[in-house]
């Protein structure tokens, strides 16, 4: 599978489609992500860090979500997420590139049981929650 795909992949292929607005699915996404996020918002012992890395991903990918419904587009794949996110939000190229390192991570865990030092938690976790906050605020 490839590392990345263009906006206007993800729509040729219809990985990305267009649909009417779903104010109430975004919502449901949102309440979900606030729901990991308050969970998540703790210490956790060592052990339990690839889980927490893992959690912010999840947390990140359901408010993208919210947007896709919120703007009334769906989408089948991960990697249309982040074009997603580079086409219709402005000024986020930074974070796109966190979010896209942090989905490679989620996968390298997911598929291959990496293990996560606590000192990648520490250098990334702020960067984390900031782009939780963006991502909400960009929900109105």
């Amino acid at each position: 599978m490839a590392n990345e795909m263009s906006w206007k992949e993800c729509v040729d292929e219809g990985v990305i489609t267009q649909s009417v607005p779903d104010e109430e699915r975004s919502n449901q996404m949102l309440m979900m992500a606030n729901l990991r996020l308050k969970f998540w918002d703790k210490k956790v012992a060592d052990e339990f860090i690839v889980l927490k890395v893992e959690a912010y991903y999840d947390i990140i990918k359901e408010l993208l979500f919210a947007h896709l419904y919120k703007n009334g587009y769906n989408c089948t794949n991960h990697l249309c997420l982040i074009a997603y996110l580079k086409e219709k939000i402005k000024d986020f190229d930074f974070e796109t590139q966190k979010i896209d390192e942090l989905r490679k991570v989620r996968n390298e865990i997911n598929y291959r049981g990496l293990t996560i030092k606590k000192d990648y938690l520490e250098r990334n976790e702020l960067e984390f929650k900031n782009i939780i906050k963006r991502l909400k605020e960009e929900l109105g």
